[in-house]
Protein backbone atom coordinates (compact mmCIF):
# COMPACT_ATOMS: atom_id res chain seq x y z
CA UNK A 1 0.00 0.00 0.00
CA UNK A 2 1.23 3.57 -1.06
CA UNK A 3 1.50 6.29 1.51
CA UNK A 4 -1.20 7.98 -0.38
CA UNK A 5 -3.38 5.18 -0.30
CA UNK A 6 -2.83 4.84 3.35
CA UNK A 7 -3.49 8.10 4.27
CA UNK A 8 -6.48 7.95 2.53
CA UNK A 9 -7.22 4.66 4.18
CA UNK A 10 -6.55 6.64 7.74
CA UNK A 11 -9.07 9.62 6.72
CA UNK A 12 -12.22 6.70 5.63
CA UNK A 13 -11.94 5.55 9.11
CA UNK A 14 -11.68 8.24 10.81
CA UNK A 15 -14.56 9.22 9.09
CA UNK A 16 -16.67 6.13 9.58
CA UNK A 17 -15.79 6.16 13.23
CA UNK A 18 -18.26 8.26 14.43
CA UNK A 19 -21.14 6.34 12.45
CA UNK A 20 -19.62 3.55 13.58
CA UNK A 21 -19.74 4.50 17.40
CA UNK A 22 -22.83 6.19 17.18
CA UNK A 23 -24.22 2.75 15.65
CA UNK A 24 -23.14 1.09 18.25
CA UNK A 25 -24.17 2.68 21.15
CA UNK A 26 -27.30 3.91 19.33
CA UNK A 27 -28.82 1.16 21.70
CA UNK A 28 -27.34 1.51 25.66
CA UNK A 29 -29.60 5.10 25.89
CA UNK A 30 -32.37 2.71 24.37
CA UNK A 31 -32.72 -0.02 26.73
CA UNK A 32 -31.45 -2.48 23.95
CA UNK A 33 -28.23 -3.60 25.76
CA UNK A 34 -27.79 -6.59 24.21
CA UNK A 35 -27.84 -5.69 20.54
CA UNK A 36 -24.88 -2.63 21.62
CA UNK A 37 -23.13 -5.27 23.01
CA UNK A 38 -23.37 -7.68 20.22
CA UNK A 39 -22.49 -4.92 18.05
CA UNK A 40 -19.16 -3.58 19.55
CA UNK A 41 -18.14 -7.26 19.91
CA UNK A 42 -18.37 -8.03 16.11
CA UNK A 43 -16.61 -4.68 15.69
CA UNK A 44 -13.71 -5.07 18.34
CA UNK A 45 -13.23 -9.12 15.97
CA UNK A 46 -13.57 -7.68 13.06
CA UNK A 47 -10.76 -5.34 13.82
CA UNK A 48 -8.57 -8.32 15.13
CA UNK A 49 -8.88 -9.88 12.09
CA UNK A 50 -7.99 -7.46 9.90
CA UNK A 51 -5.11 -6.67 12.76
CA UNK A 52 -3.63 -10.19 12.24
CA UNK A 53 -3.85 -10.05 8.16
CA UNK A 54 -1.59 -7.57 8.66
CA UNK A 55 0.65 -9.23 11.25
CA UNK A 56 0.68 -12.51 8.36
CA UNK A 57 1.88 -9.72 5.49
CA UNK A 58 3.83 -8.80 7.50
CA UNK A 59 5.23 -12.37 8.66
CA UNK A 60 5.86 -13.27 4.98
CA UNK A 61 7.64 -10.13 4.55
CA UNK A 62 9.90 -10.89 7.44
CA UNK A 63 10.84 -14.29 6.54
CA UNK A 64 11.08 -13.16 2.53
CA UNK A 65 13.66 -10.67 3.97
CA UNK A 66 15.27 -13.55 6.43
CA UNK A 67 13.88 -11.49 9.79
CA UNK A 68 13.89 -14.20 11.92
CA UNK A 69 13.43 -12.39 14.79
CA UNK A 70 10.81 -10.67 13.42
CA UNK A 71 9.28 -13.02 11.69
CA UNK A 72 9.29 -14.84 15.96
CA UNK A 73 7.58 -11.37 17.08
CA UNK A 74 5.09 -11.42 14.62
CA UNK A 75 4.35 -14.94 14.68
CA UNK A 76 3.55 -13.74 18.43
CA UNK A 77 1.15 -10.72 18.06
CA UNK A 78 -1.17 -13.15 15.37
CA UNK A 79 -1.07 -15.91 18.54
CA UNK A 80 -2.00 -12.66 20.77
CA UNK A 81 -4.58 -11.23 18.67
CA UNK A 82 -6.28 -15.17 17.46
CA UNK A 83 -6.59 -15.15 21.92
CA UNK A 84 -8.50 -11.56 22.36
CA UNK A 85 -10.23 -13.06 19.57
CA UNK A 86 -11.66 -15.44 21.86
CA UNK A 87 -11.81 -12.83 25.17
CA UNK A 88 -13.98 -10.65 22.81
CA UNK A 89 -16.37 -13.81 21.90
CA UNK A 90 -16.56 -15.31 25.29
CA UNK A 91 -16.52 -12.45 27.72
CA UNK A 92 -19.20 -11.49 29.59
CA UNK A 93 -21.66 -10.44 27.14
CA UNK A 94 -25.63 -9.09 26.68
CA UNK A 95 -26.48 -12.20 24.75
CA UNK A 96 -29.59 -13.82 25.59
CA UNK A 97 -27.90 -17.05 26.49
CA UNK A 98 -25.49 -15.16 28.93
CA UNK A 99 -25.32 -16.14 32.63
CA UNK A 100 -24.50 -13.16 33.74
CA UNK A 101 -27.01 -11.81 36.16
CA UNK A 102 -25.77 -8.25 35.67
CA UNK A 103 -27.14 -7.54 32.52
CA UNK A 104 -29.52 -5.10 32.17
CA UNK A 105 -29.59 -4.07 35.79
CA UNK A 106 -26.99 -0.97 34.89
CA UNK A 107 -27.86 2.14 35.99
CA UNK A 108 -27.99 5.00 33.45
CA UNK A 109 -24.83 6.53 35.03
CA UNK A 110 -22.79 3.37 34.31
CA UNK A 111 -23.83 2.99 30.79
CA UNK A 112 -22.56 6.25 30.12
CA UNK A 113 -19.28 5.03 31.48
CA UNK A 114 -19.81 2.03 29.77
CA UNK A 115 -20.33 3.53 26.57
CA UNK A 116 -17.61 6.34 27.16
CA UNK A 117 -15.14 3.19 27.71
CA UNK A 118 -16.52 1.03 24.66
CA UNK A 119 -15.88 4.08 22.68
CA UNK A 120 -11.74 4.25 24.12
CA UNK A 121 -11.47 0.76 23.47
CA UNK A 122 -12.60 1.01 20.08
CA UNK A 123 -10.48 4.02 19.60
CA UNK A 124 -7.36 2.54 20.92
CA UNK A 125 -8.15 -0.77 17.85
CA UNK A 126 -7.85 1.92 15.26
CA UNK A 127 -4.71 3.49 16.64
CA UNK A 128 -3.25 -0.14 16.50
CA UNK A 129 -4.17 -0.34 12.74
CA UNK A 130 -2.42 3.30 12.56
CA UNK A 131 0.65 1.63 14.20
CA UNK A 132 0.89 -1.34 11.93
CA UNK A 133 0.41 0.58 8.90
CA UNK A 134 3.43 2.64 9.72
CA UNK A 135 5.15 -0.33 10.27
CA UNK A 136 4.75 -1.65 7.18
CA UNK A 137 5.34 1.54 5.50
CA UNK A 138 8.59 1.78 7.07
CA UNK A 139 9.44 -2.31 6.39
CA UNK A 140 11.54 -2.02 3.72
CA UNK A 141 13.82 1.59 4.90
CA UNK A 142 14.88 0.10 8.22
CA UNK A 143 16.77 -2.59 10.00
CA UNK A 144 15.57 -5.77 11.57
CA UNK A 145 16.49 -4.65 14.84
CA UNK A 146 14.63 -0.93 13.79
CA UNK A 147 11.49 -3.36 12.53
CA UNK A 148 11.24 -5.21 15.59
CA UNK A 149 11.01 -1.90 17.89
CA UNK A 150 8.44 -0.83 15.66
CA UNK A 151 6.50 -4.22 15.66
CA UNK A 152 6.96 -4.68 19.73
CA UNK A 153 5.41 -0.67 20.06
CA UNK A 154 2.43 -2.86 18.15
CA UNK A 155 2.59 -5.66 20.08
CA UNK A 156 2.37 -2.66 23.30
CA UNK A 157 -0.56 -1.46 21.60
CA UNK A 158 -2.30 -4.25 21.28
CA UNK A 159 -2.18 -5.48 24.63
CA UNK A 160 -3.17 -2.06 25.96
CA UNK A 161 -6.16 -2.41 23.80
CA UNK A 162 -6.88 -5.66 25.36
CA UNK A 163 -6.82 -4.59 28.77
CA UNK A 164 -8.92 -2.18 27.98
CA UNK A 165 -11.37 -4.29 26.86
CA UNK A 166 -11.36 -6.71 29.46
CA UNK A 167 -11.83 -3.90 32.19
CA UNK A 168 -15.28 -3.29 30.78
CA UNK A 169 -15.97 -6.64 32.31
CA UNK A 170 -15.60 -4.22 35.69
CA UNK A 171 -17.93 -2.14 34.62
CA UNK A 172 -20.50 -4.49 33.55
CA UNK A 173 -20.01 -6.19 37.39
CA UNK A 174 -20.09 -2.66 38.87
CA UNK A 175 -17.11 -3.24 40.56
CA UNK A 176 -14.86 -0.01 39.02
CA UNK A 177 -15.93 3.95 39.83
CA UNK A 178 -13.46 5.42 36.76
Amino acid sequence: MEIGQTAMAIQAVRALLPQITSLVYDGYDKGRFMKSDDALRAELGRRCEMLARHAEKLQTDAHTAEYKSARKVLSSIIDTLHIFQREIQFSISGSNVSSHSGIGKLKSKAIKKLVKHDSETLQSMVDCTRLVNAVAEKFVSVNEDVLIGLISEWNQSITRCRNRFLERNMFIDGLTKR
